[in-house]
């Protein structure tokens, strides 16, 4: 089969002679029709990861072909996204519903084989079932739709309040429709693209703020006075962690989703304002709830049906599968401005 494999860092290799999976007892074959590329996927390629050779991608659709032992023989023909979270489901903290904590997990696309090819296996619990009437680019754009919604919810966002997101790349962006759609009465966004925020104002965002041009945290308190009822940090940079709880209203709520350099430190005036201010500081990992997957796949689902979710406008670019290695080398040479990106294993 066609597929776009990780072989080390910095090196990817498309080939048309990859092994095709069979379906395993409990699993499903899914004859990929799109995929897009995420960050994480970006930084395994430019950092390094800890398996090679892997094939990356988990952001993906498709239709399931074949199913293995044990699995209901209706789902072949059904269109689905994958639920790149493989849980154990069997730890003390998959049976409190919290499995981005699994003490076992796997996860496709980074610890197994993922959606950057023709096909991929996948256990049946990973199978997210979607109606046919959808595109399979947006159904494949659920998966980072449901990390902007848990993000907000793991905020206690109530309709009414205010907000600020740092960042208006793909997650940015995200948050900002779930913002919107949930009822938000402000929504202030900054970044460091004009272009970016020109989008975000057209996907919901009152307010936007160029960091290269203005003082972010001055401009925020002159529109808010205390500060916003919940920040959403989606940038990963550590001067912008840093701006969080300035524009934060006391006993606010901050959520940090960025993956920051793990090299970096704060200072502990951030540590004291929070304390005076008396704010939350809450991490997002992955996007699950119980039952599993969550609620945040069962809202973009309905969002996507009624319309308020706009992925058509997230996608930036599409290329054939056989282009990836070109990409992924174009991206990490900051030749590509781009929000999501969309591969077709059959173009």
């Amino acid at each position: 089969m066609k597929a776009a494999i990780l072989e080390n860092r910095g090196v990817m290799r498309y080939t048309s002679d990859a092994p095709k999976p069979t379906p395993r007892p409990g699993h499903v074959l899914m004859k990929v029709k799109t995929v897009s590329i995420c960050g994480s996927d970006i930084k395994r390629y430019v950092s390094g990861h800890r398996l090679y050779p892997i094939i990356l991608g988990h952001e993906c659709a498709g239709v399931i072909e074949g199913v293995g032992e044990g699995v209901r023989q209706d789902l072949v023909g059904k269109h689905a996204a994958v639920i790149p979270l493989v849980p154990c489901f069997e730890c003390a903290q998959c049976q409190a519903g919290r499995y981005s904590a699994c003490h076992s997990y796997s996860f496709i696309g980074s610890r197994q084989a993922g959606g950057f090819a023709e096909y991929v296996e996948l256990p049946e619990r990973c199978v997210f079932v979607v109606p046919e009437s959808l595109s399979l680019e947006h159904v494949a754009l659920i998966e980072p739709s449901t990390v902007g919604r848990h993000m907000v919810a793991l905020g206690g966002f109530q309709a009414g309040q205010t907000a600020v997101v740092l960042g208006a790349g793909s997650i940015g962006l995200m948050i900002v429709q779930w913002l919107r759609i949930l009822g938000a009465s402000q929504i202030i966004v900054t970044d460091i693209s004009d272009t970016n925020l020109a989008i975000a104002r057209k996907l919901g965002a009152h307010v936007t703020l160029n960091a290269r041009e203005v003082d972010v945290v001055k401009e925020i308190r002159n529109l808010t006075g205390d500060g916003v009822d919940l920040t959403l940090e989606a940038t990963g940079v550590p001067a912008v962690l840093e701006q969080t709880v300035p524009i934060t209203r006391p006993r606010g709520n901050i959520v940090l989703g960025g993956n920051q350099p793990l090299d970096q430190s704060l200072p502990l005036t951030f540590i004291e304002q929070m304390m005076r201010r008396e704010l939350s500081i809450i991490g997002c990992f992955m996007s699950y709830s119980a039952p599993f997957p969550g609620h945040e796949w069962d809202d973009t689902i309905r969002a996507l049906l009624d319309g308020s979710l706009d992925m058509e406008t997230m996608i930036s670019h599409r290329f054939p599968l056989s282009a990836t290695p070109e990409i992924f080398a174009r991206i990490a040479a900051h030749e590509i401005a781009h929000l999501k990106i969309m591969l077709n294993p059959e173009a």
